[in-house]
């Protein structure tokens, strides 16, 4: 399965643990955004990476079989914009997994949206989906 995993770039170290879970599980990530977060808070003094950037991360979510969102107590913003894509793939039927994972910190109503799974880490959803 194709996965793009979502969180705050802030907590990239969790978006790693999560996505080396889902490689080691035998999926493929269609994007890792989070190795490289340098210049993260500092995007318009980079105005051409960040639209790089901000198209790669869109074309991620479009192409992904599971978008997998990382809850987090750091804030986010983009992971919001990623999470209302996936969103919208799902309500037509072209996704079959949005997952939040790990404890909520900062509410998010579309956290709730019945299209939405919730789980507490990232092992409990791939032992779901085995």
């Amino acid at each position: 399965m194709k996965i793009y995993v979502s969180g705050p770039v802030t907590d990239s170290s969790t978006v790693q643990k999560v996505q080396d879970a889902v490689v080691a599980a035998g999926h493929e990530l269609t994007l890792d955004w989070s190795a490289d977060v340098s210049f993260a808070e500092r995007y318009a003094s980079q105005v051409e990476r960040s639209a790089r950037m901000a198209t790669e991360e869109l074309d991620a979510v479009l192409a992904a079989d599971a978008v997998l969102v990382v809850a987090s107590e750091h804030d986010g913003r983009g992971m919001f914009v990623e999470l209302g894509a996936a969103l919208v793939r799902a309500s037509r039927a072209e996704l079959k997994h949005i997952v939040l994972i790990g404890e909520i910190h900062h509410e998010s109503v579309f956290y709730f949206h019945p299209l939405v799974q919730r789980v507490p880490d990232v092992e409990n959803w791939l032992a779901q989906i085995a």
